[in-house]
């Protein structure tokens, strides 16, 4: 008798938490006429970056969803030989608003997590939760591998930094997006 007590409590409590900003069920809402009207499909050598298509030919990063197609609910990304030329990756940092996932479609690669150094490689996957220090090394000088990232939710100002640095390469510190430490 005692757990179904406790369980009608829960559920009675539910509606009283959300109102009182405990739980928030209605989190961000999107506006379903602005959703795509049918499904895309973006192929291997095009990027959908602010959600145009484009074929690129010397970009680092290609954009296969757009926040923009998603009302920024998601963004993924998947990387191109070019930017694994070099040893390295960017510095340790923290999103305070978006999680990030990274999935090892090929190649090896280091995923640094709170101080913690793990190799990653083919079909391994990384989940950053916000709020998390992280970053993605490349470990070899002209790496083959790839890899996708998928950040949720995403903000158009994460598409836009990430644009950046598929046109040019770099990490521009005006245009980092808010909450990234």
């Amino acid at each position: 008798m005692k757990r179904k007590k406790f369980i009608a409590s829960a559920l009675l409590a539910i509606p009283t938490l959300s109102f009182a900003g405990i739980i928030n069920f209605d989190r961000k809402k999107t506006n379903i006429d602005q959703a795509p009207k049918k499904g895309i499909v973006i192929r291997a050598d095009e990027s959908r970056f602010n959600g145009k298509l484009t074929k690129p030919k010397d970009a680092f990063l290609h954009c296969k969803v757009s926040s923009v197609d998603t009302q920024e609910g998601l963004f993924i990304q998947t990387s191109t030989p070019k930017i694994f030329e070099r040893i390295g990756g960017p510095p340790p940092h923290i999103h305070k608003y978006e999680d990030e996932t990274i999935y090892v479609v090929s190649g090896e690669f280091v995923v640094h997590i709170e101080g913690e150094d793990f190799k990653v490689k083919t079909g391994d996957t990384a989940f950053i939760p916000r709020g998390t220090l992280h970053t993605i090394i490349n470990p070899i000088e002209n790496n083959p591998g790839t890899v996708v990232v998928i950040c949720s939710p995403a903000p158009k100002k994460v598409e836009d930094f990430f644009g950046y640095i598929s046109e040019n390469g770099t990490i521009s510190p005006d245009i980092i997006p808010e909450g990234w430490d």
